[in-house]
This record gives C-alpha cells, structure tokens and sequence, in this order.
C-alpha cells in the first residue's frame, strides 16, 4: 500500500515537472519567435510566395505549427509514451504512438488554420469588436464539437460500441431511470489498447449524447463499483452540467479576448507590427492569451471541482452504497495512480476533480439527499 502511494506520488510528481517544462519551453519559444525577429521573417518568407493575406495567414501558421511540433515532439514521445510504459499505464506500441500522435496533430492543425483565418479576418475587419466576435465563435465551435465528438472525432482515436454486457446494461438502464435521466443506451469505449487507466465521460448531448465506460474499468470492477462511476455520470447529464461547464467558458472566453484585445493593441506599437492583423504579431497574440489563461486556470478548475463534487453526491444520493462507491474510487486511485493528496498549487492549476482523499473524506461525511447546488 505504501509502495502504491509512493509510486502515485513519484509519477504525479513527473507529470506536473513535465508540465512545467512544456510550459516554460513554450513560453521561451513564442518570445524567441517575437523578440529574435524570427517571426517577422516568417512572414516576409511568406508573403514573398504570395500576396494574398489570407492564403499568407495560412502559410504562416502551418509552417509555425510545423516548428512546433518537430520541436516538443521528443518531449511528448516521453511524456506521452516512455514515462506511461516506466509507470506500466501504457499498453501503446511506438507505432500506435506515432500514428495516434499524427492524428491528433492533424486534427489540431486543420482547427487552428479554420480559425486562424477566422480570427483574422475578425482581426482585419472588425478591429474595435473582434474580441467579442471572437468569444462568440468559440462557444459555437465548442458547441458544434460537443455536439459531434461522441459521433465522429471520438470513433477516430477509439472503437466504441453499446456495452455487450446485457445484463449489466439492463441494471444500468434502470438506474438511469430511477435517477430521472433519459438513457436510450450504454456505450463502452476501447481504452486498453492504448492504456491501462481506467475511465469514464459523458460526451455530447441531445440524440448524440453518450455515457461512456472504459473496458479497462468494466472488466475489472465490481457491478456495484461501475454502478456508481455511472451514477456520477449520470449525475453530470442530470444536472446539466455540460450547459454549466458551456455557460462559465463563454464567460471566460470573453474575458480572455477582452484582455488579449487590450495588450495586443499596445503591444503592436511596442514591438512596431503593422497593425493588430500582423500575422507576425500572432507569437505575441498567443502568448497574452497564454498568460490570461494560467491567471484564470484556479477559477475554472475550481468551479469544475465544484461540479464534480456535485455529481460524487448525486451517485451516493441514488445509489445509497457509500462502500462501493468509496471502493470504485480508490481502485481508480490506484489503477491510474493518482496522487490522494496533492499539494495546494497542484490542486489550484491541474485538478478538474477533487483529490481522492477529498473525494473519500465527503463520501463519509455528506448525508443522502445533501446535494449541493
């Protein structure tokens, strides 16, 4: 037991230096690009292909994301491969790695060259409002990913499929019912090909809502345990917590464009761009958004805790089984190593749930039908 806990605590202290190192060398990056001149050069390299501003916006952050990514692509091999496999979480071939990694790199590159020419045709056209069309734009394509993930970017990275257990299905389905949530259905998801961690999420909503339960964790716990990591899901879709987590980002996206609108405009007269739309200002763009988003990180994680806290209750509340619900925890716990007691600035900047041991002391503390609101 203390072997586990001291693994836990050695591999959760790896993974916040990890973050920290990616942080600092992405921060060195950008100011290199602005202050070494190396942005503008990309610029002018560009526009010396062509002179059309957009097509040039997308030629600039391709070959930006390209630095980028050849640049940390070490740094995510071990964070994302080496480290998982010395801590045995990782069931990845280097081949499923890499292919994986292209992927997603793939994907990300297509988003942000659609909304890099979005933002900067906001940028170029609407000067003074562009921050507020910005925010507007976000919370639509967060929407409109919420909306298609369960159906379309998930199935790209893992099989899914309606749970083949028909009698644990039926159980499940009939908690949904007892806990007042519609569920047409109970989805699994294959996470063992690529790890040993043990998950569960609720993606999507409306028809294309899907709760979804990792194999890892159906093939290793009790009925009652996956019970209650259900109940919580369920506690999530009953209490709209994806319109609460949808409502609190538009807020913090308007915050962080207005800042960013504020600090870009005086910043492109210190550095001497030719105006907001420089795209060679962009190094300097990401990085004022950077920084407004670890100022606003303590608020977001906390009031995701918040409701994650909410759904732990709503599990105890319809389950009535605080044993199996304090055992699905703690086999989590110890199946993902995570850390039960983090430090204060761990918790503050990289939890969206509660530590464990929170999650255990209030399971014993909290009376049903104590649900907060």
């Amino acid at each position: 037991m203390i072997e586990d806990l001291q693994r836990a605590k050695e591999y959760s202290k790896r993974k916040i230096q990890l973050t920290m190192i990616e942080l600092l060398l992405t921060v060195a990056f950008l100011l290199t690009m602005l202050l070494a001149g190396a942005s503008q050069f990309l610029k002018d390299t560009t526009e010396g292909w062509t002179r059309n501003f957009y097509l040039n916006v997308v030629l600039y952050l391709g070959i930006f994301t390209g630095i980028y990514y050849l640049l940390f692509v070490g740094l995510a091999f071990y964070d994302g491969f080496l480290l998982e496999h010395k801590f045995e979480l990782s069931n990845q071939t280097v081949f499923r790695w890499v292919k994986t990694s292209i992927k997603k790199g793939l994907l990300s590159l297509l988003m942000l060259l659609v909304l890099g020419e979005l933002l900067y045709a906001m940028l170029r056209h609407f000067p003074n409002r562009w921050w507020l069309l910005a925010a507007c734009a976000w919370l639509l394509l967060t929407v409109v990913l919420c909306r298609i993930a369960p159906v379309v970017i998930i199935p790209l990275f893992y099989k899914c499929g309606p749970l083949s257990n028909t009698e644990l299905k039926e159980r499940l389905l009939k908690l949904g019912t007892n806990c007042g949530v519609g569920v047409k259905d109970v989805f699994q998801i294959q996470l063992s090909k690529e790890t040993k961690k043990a998950n569960a999420a609720v993606a999507g909503w409306g028809k294309g809502r899907r709760i979804l339960l990792g194999d890892t964790l159906l093939n290793k716990y009790l009925d009652e345990e996956i019970e209650a990591v259900f109940a919580h899901e369920l506690g999530h879709v009953r209490m709209s917590h994806t319109w609460k987590i949808l409502g609190f980002g538009a807020i913090v996206s308007l915050v962080s464009f207005y800042v960013a609108s504020v600090l870009l405009e005086a910043g492109t007269g210190v550095f001497g761009f030719d105006g907001i739309d420089d795209i060679a200002a962009f190094p300097l763009l990401a990085l004022i958004l950077l920084m407004v988003e670890l100022a606003l990180m303590p608020v977001q994680n906390g009031y995701l805790r918040h409701l994650e806290k909410q759904a732990d209750i709503f599990a105890l509340d319809h389950t009535r089984n605080r044993q199996s619900f304090a055992s699905a925890i703690r086999k989590l716990a110890s199946q993902n190593l995570s850390d039960p007691s983090p430090g204060r600035f761990a918790k503050l900047f990289l939890y969206t749930h509660p530590p464990i041991s929170e999650r255990l002391r209030y399971a014993k503390e909290e009376e049903p039908g104590h649900l907060e609101s």
